[in-house]
């Protein structure tokens, strides 16, 4: 639980903001829109040419559902829609399009009679050259997430994908993002918050954990990152939480959590946007941590 003397992820955050979806519509409505610029890009190729490219790397990914801002290298334009061919001889350059070579078989997603894409698995092991590990956690993380109209894939299927997969360029990096990636998390600022706690020395933690409640002898409490061995837990509130229902359902939970003899830690937006706040509650949560330990016998004092 020590302090570094600069959080490593804290800038990364600063520099690029992970954005997400609040709402399940919102995700859908970013879809709906991903795949009309999908449509019209590729009703311009078919005109001219009989080849198929599909829709692929961040842009089948997008047109999934998938919100997160990535953090992409500066030869990846993540504004183009980018598609990938079978055969050299179908690459193009159109404006506002990137098109690649595919050097494995592509498993193709049919949205309509005039989209397809490649599996979301395969877009994951394209962009892998051209982002980094933290990126692509949060993208595993999203193919995984909790909710089941969003969910693409286990965490289970996703590695042997990837395993099975011929080897391509960027693997290493998925095989190491594999070990940081959890199934089942709500949302990718859950997983940026996860990372930076990882980075800042925090234990590993459990996503979407289920408390029971046995002071009331019934239901449970599911937060979204805890640290269960030491009584402690993370939630984040996005703007869905700023309802006045939510707002009292949360005051109602963290009050349950207390009694319990759970200490809870509320991140935001605003701290994602701080480096300087951000640390400031992992500070806060590590010192809860020690203190838990200390006064129950799970840490030794010289």
């Amino acid at each position: 639980l020590q302090h570094p003397i600069r959080c490593r992820y804290c800038q990364f955050m600063e520099d690029f903001r992970h954005n997400t979806f609040f709402t399940l519509e919102q995700a859908r409505e970013a879809a709906a829109r991903k795949h009309f610029e999908c449509r019209q890009a590729l009703s311009r190729i078919r005109s001219r040419s009989d080849a198929t490219p599909y829709i692929s790397h961040g842009t089948a990914l997008e047109l999934l559902g998938l919100t997160a801002t990535l953090n992409y290298s500066p030869n990846y334009d993540s504004d183009l829609i980018h598609v990938s061919v079978q055969d050299r001889k179908d690459l193009r350059r159109i404006r506002g399009m990137k098109f690649h070579y595919a050097r494995h078989v592509i498993e193709t997603v049919h949205a309509d009679e005039l989209v397809s894409s490649v599996h979301a698995a395969q877009a994951l092991c394209q962009i892998a050259p051209y982002t980094d590990i933290d990126s692509l956690v949060i993208a595993m993380d999203w193919l995984t997430c909790a909710n089941s109209e969003l969910r693409i894939c286990s965490h289970d299927e996703l590695a042997d994908y990837i395993r099975n997969m011929p080897r391509f360029i960027g693997n290493v990096n998925c095989r190491k993002a594999l070990a940081l990636s959890k199934e089942g998390t709500d949302s990718p600022q859950e997983t940026v918050i996860r990372l930076g706690a990882n980075t800042y020395g925090l234990p590993d933690a459990q996503v979407n954990y289920e408390i029971f409640d046995y002071i009331r002898g019934s239901g449970t409490l599911k937060v979204d990152i805890a640290y269960p061995e030491d009584h402690v837990c993370i939630e984040y509130d996005g703007i869905y939480h700023y309802t006045h229902d939510r707002w009292m359902y949360d005051l109602d939970k963290r009050n349950r959590l207390r009694d319990l003899g759970y200490t809870t830690f509320v991140a935001t937006r605003e701290h994602l946007a701080s480096e300087q706040k951000l640390n400031e509650l992992y500070g806060m949560v590590a010192r809860a941590i020690a203190e838990y330990r200390l006064n129950h016998g799970t840490v030794s004092v010289p």
